[in-house]
């Protein structure tokens, strides 16, 4: 069975995370100050965005069908909105976007949560 996402399973995934090291110690926002969307996508499985107003994190339906990936995904776009507010985010895309910071943070999180850095990045 594929797990059916929805905003709300989202904002819960976030929020749970935001409870465990390291997120507890980052000063992300709450989930209700965040918008999620629930994409179709077939080509980008998350994506983070900040507007100069609100956070927004999107995740693929067509992508995601397990709570491990769900978990996973919204780890990685966390530690964007983390980059994001202390400024340390790239604006270009693209491989810049997993740079040394990212990596460094990455590495906090896959450490905290198992998840397999090669996959997270």
């Amino acid at each position: 069975m594929t797990l059916r996402l929805t905003p709300k399973t989202l904002e819960a995934a976030y929020d749970y995370l935001r409870t465990t090291p390291p997120f507890d110690r980052w000063g992300l926002p709450p989930g209700g100050d965040v918008k999620f969307v629930v994409s179709k996508s077939i080509r980008d499985y998350a994506a983070y965005r900040w507007d100069g107003r609100r956070h927004t994190i999107s995740l693929s339906a067509k992508g995601i069908g397990h709570s491990a990936t769900l978990l996973l995904y919204v780890a990685h776009e966390m530690v964007h909105m983390y980059l994001e507010e202390k400024g340390w985010e790239t604006r270009t895309g693209g491989p810049d976007t997993h740079n040394a910071a990212f990596r460094k943070f990455a590495l906090q999180v896959c450490k905290a949560h198992g998840f397999d850095p090669k996959a997270f990045y």
